[in-house]
């Protein structure tokens, strides 16, 4: 697929300061050939993970990379045309990540998080022309999406665990955007209660197994959805 300078950016209901880059890096282990060491000047390639309806998919790791020799104006990238640099980053909550690239032509693709259900497109081009050019690829998932702030791949990485929590699937059968349940395909009982305030990111309330009384979550704010996760004691 290539991708459109004219494509605009997607909003997203609910979140603040959509256009935020996310943070980009070039591969250490990426060489570049003598004769294609960035021009100056330069321009800008913004790779969005959405679904198929337009809502953001968040924190999805998205790589991509720069091909030649190869002529951007033409929008051909002949097979077998060898890659020279690569960049990666994760899109934020926003589902966006850009990137300050030079002209040329490019593959650009993700990894997308245990849980998601991506349309199955493989790699994509796209081709900055000149410099200053703004150009937009799209990555897509399948529908029904939940809203970025409840995706459990925002929940994983506001939580900030590691191993086996960012490598297992996740799921999360029940979020109203404060609140939210989560649990992972792991040995043993994974589930959690967690829970956010306006902003701010997500934190475990409570693992299973718990002994907080119903009374003590409600004074907490729980919502009545998830009272059922709490005993009256």
């Amino acid at each position: 697929m290539t991708t459109s300078p004219s494509d605009g950016p997607t909003a997203v209901p609910g979140v603040p300061n959509p256009s935020a880059p996310a943070t980009t890096r070039t591969d250490p282990g990426t060489t570049v050939a003598p004769d294609s060491a960035p021009s100056r000047g330069g321009g800008t390639v913004v790779l969005r993970t959405l679904s198929l309806s337009g809502i953001a998919i968040p924190y999805v790791p998205v790589e991509l990379a720069l091909l030649r020799p190869c002529d951007p104006l033409g929008h051909d990238l002949p097979e077998g045309t060898p890659e020279v640099r690569r960049w990666d980053a994760t899109t934020g909550i926003d589902g966006q990540a850009t990137f300050s690239v030079p002209v040329g032509c490019y593959r650009f693709g993700m990894n997308a998080p245990p849980g998601t259900d991506p349309v199955p497109e493989g790699m994509h081009t796209l081709f900055v022309e000149s410099d200053g050019q703004t150009v937009f690829g799209s990555l897509r998932f399948q529908d029904p999406a939940p809203e970025p702030v409840c995706a459990p791949q925002t929940i994983v990485h506001d939580l900030g665990e590691g191993p086996p929590y960012t490598t297992a699937t996740p799921t999360v059968p029940e979020c109203d955007g404060y609140w939210a349940v989560i649990s992972w395909d792991i040995p043993g009982d994974s589930q959690r209660i967690v829970r956010r305030a306006h902003g701010s990111p997500w934190r475990t309330y409570v693992s299973f197994p718990h002994d907080v009384c119903r009374a003590e979550a409600a004074a907490d704010g729980l919502p009545v959805e998830l009272e059922k996760y709490f005993s009256v004691c």
